[in-house]
């Protein structure tokens, strides 16, 4: 149940819904439309079991999913386009949250058993090792690298030029967040030509610096300081 349901959510979320239903969910048209067409395709997965409880879990669902969209556009209106990807986050958790509870309130043996699987893959895991390895990783690295590079910084016109002018804000944090994850992504699986691809692929990016000596010899510094933070913790999660 929680699947087909899950389903029509993506499909209307992601597939199904044009730009302008997206960015004008504030205005009550498109917001119905948008909530209409979740309805409709929840209703055509569940066509052969279709009961008058089922329908009124299905207009439930989709009743709150049309007050979420509202209170994020409202949010993302007031906001003024910051923190996007943390309401995106938020917005996803509160439709997930809305439909498993829709279901626990009209079919609560169903969700028991969702729960009773849920505890079992909890137990069966060491899901406290995963979350600390995780931050350790992302979060860790980004602190430990920053604090060694403080130590090289180029002067003062190439950082102003290079960094700040030609950079997203806080972007250089955010991607090696990301190149952690898949160095110890690569060597969980033991496919350590990924880290090979990664490095060449930021060599290329960061091709044009070439010439800035003070500024490549900072980024190498950043990018195997931040390397070998992911491939040490890894090693040590996999003996552990």
């Amino acid at each position: 149940m929680i699947w087909k349901l899950l389903l029509a959510h993506v499909l209307a979320d992601f597939i199904l819904q044009t730009k302008k239903l997206a960015i004008g969910k504030l205005v009550f048209k498109n917001n119905f439309l948008h909530c209409l067409i979740l309805l409709i395709i929840s209703s055509v997965f569940f066509m052969n079991q279709l009961s008058v409880k089922l329908l009124l879990m299905i207009i439930t669902i989709t009743i709150f999913h049309g007050f979420i969209d509202y209170g994020k556009a409202f949010v993302e209106k007031k906001a003024e386009g910051k923190w996007n990807w943390f309401l995106f986050t938020v917005d996803q958790f509160l439709h997930l949250l809305f439909i498993i509870l829709s279901i626990g309130l009209f079919y609560p043996l169903v969700i028991e058993s969702y729960l009773a699987i849920f505890t079992d893959i909890v137990n069966s895991i060491a899901i406290f090792k995963i979350a600390v390895f995780f931050c350790i990783i992302s979060f860790g690295g980004s602190y430990f690298t920053a604090s060694i590079c403080k130590g090289f910084n180029p002067n003062k016109k190439i950082e102003e030029s290079k960094v700040e002018k030609n950079s997203l804000d806080r972007a250089g944090r955010y991607i090696g967040i990301l190149e952690r994850i898949i160095v110890a992504a690569s060597i969980l699986i033991g496919r350590y030509e990924i880290i090979g691809f990664l490095i060449a692929a930021k060599s290329i990016i960061r091709h044009q610096e070439k010439n800035e000596k003070a500024f490549a010899e900072y980024f190498l510094i950043g990018t195997f300081t931040s390397f070998v933070w992911a491939a040490v913790f890894t090693f040590l999660y996999l003996k552990l």
